[in-house]
């Protein structure tokens, strides 16, 4: 008699970090492998100001998770519970946010120079996205 062996290997489910046109849009402007923890950072420049402002999230199942935002002014808009606060030169950087979103939305701009890193490499330039789209990053299963 032989033995059967389960065909089926079980591990984590293969995810993608989707950036892309808000639908009703079609296009997809980068799909790349992710798994849970990866490190997801956004960054532009402030409008008025001028100043630098990152987010980073990590990939927790379908969602990105906002840990941290490093900014140079503080106001309106800007979290002021952050559980850890740290003064890095002129930055400040808010982390412990815990601030879960199945996709984070923009109005892509060429003027404030949205950018996109992975895990520390630049996986979306500037002009990777045309100005004024709305665009959208979420995370889904293969």
């Amino acid at each position: 008699m032989g033995a059967v062996v389960s065909a089926t290997v079980s591990g984590p489910t293969p995810k993608r970090l989707i950036i892309r046109e808000q639908p009703p849009g079609h296009q997809v402007f980068r799909s790349v492998p992710v798994n849970d923890n990866d490190m997801v950072a956004m960054t532009w420049m402030h409008s008025v100001d001028k100043t630098p402002w990152w987010e980073f999230y990590d990939v927790v199942g379908d969602e990105l998770v906002l840990d941290c935002t490093e900014l140079a002014l503080m106001g309106a808009g800007t979290p002021f519970n952050a559980p850890e606060t740290e003064l890095d030169g002129d930055m400040v950087r808010l982390c412990g946010l815990d601030e879960h979103f199945p996709a984070i939305r923009w109005i892509h701009s060429h003027r404030v120079h949205h950018r996109i890193y992975l895990d520390d490499e630049l996986l979306l330039p500037t002009q990777a996205i045309d100005h004024h789209v709305r665009a959208e990053m979420i995370v889904i299963g293969d």
